[in-house]
């Protein structure tokens, strides 16, 4: 659902100074009525008007808090604090979200899960360099636990076909061999493979 915009909070202004209902502002403005009454609720106080560049203000920061990570929240400064510190002294955000679940100190009423200080802690890979350096892996971007890892080349000691002998495009000797392999999905176990020797046909001719 869209959030007011600050053209329909003049308008909500507007038909509140007109005595309107809020009822009819909604059908007005083909908003939900609870969107409306809250909006105005919100807004309002029992001595100021309703004011739309206010009301669009407050919405806005109120936006901008919800959208912050927890240990970005200056609430939370002591949270923030605690984890920064324990990471510096090699614990584990695993290590540290128990901690706070089972004996959290006292100046600390919030908990906060471990893939939460990750996110944190990844928001900013040069920003927290000092922090995920003290992480087990160490590294500067994130390898989720069970997401699919890259696959490096199985194959020792490959040469690229680009590189072969000239000789062999000219398809005068036995033994050189190229292949064609298809696979028929992940559902079915089957392939095929398709073998066949670079010979000139034209030599036996």
């Amino acid at each position: 659902m869209q959030p007011l915009t600050l053209y329909e909070r003049e308008k909500i202004e507007l038909y509140l100074r007109m005595k309107k209902k809020k009822k009819w502002i909604a059908d007005k403005l083909e908003r939900n009525y609870s969107i409306i009454k809250r909006g105005v609720k919100r807004n309002a106080g029992e001595v100021l008007p309703y004011n739309a560049q206010t009301a669009h203000y407050l919405a806005e920061r109120r936006k901008r808090n919800t959208n912050k990570r927890k240990l970005d929240k200056q609430r939370n400064k002591n949270l923030k604090e605690f984890v920064e510190n324990r990471i510096l002294n090699d614990w584990s955000p695993e290590q540290i979200a128990g901690r706070l679940k089972e004996t959290p100190p006292d100046n600390i009423d919030e908990t906060i899960s471990h893939e939460s200080i990750y996110q944190y802690i990844y928001s900013g890979a040069e920003k927290y360099k000092h922090l995920y350096e003290h992480l087990r892996t160490a590294r500067k971007q994130r390898q989720r636990r069970f997401s699919r890892k890259k696959q490096g080349n199985k194959l020792k000691n490959r040469i690229s076909i680009h590189l072969r002998p000239d000789l062999i495009e000219k398809k005068k000797e036995y033994g050189h061999w190229e292949t064609d392999l298809v696979e028929f999905g992940r559902k079915q176990n089957n392939v095929l493979s398709v073998k066949y020797e670079k010979i000139n046909a034209s030599l036996f001719a």
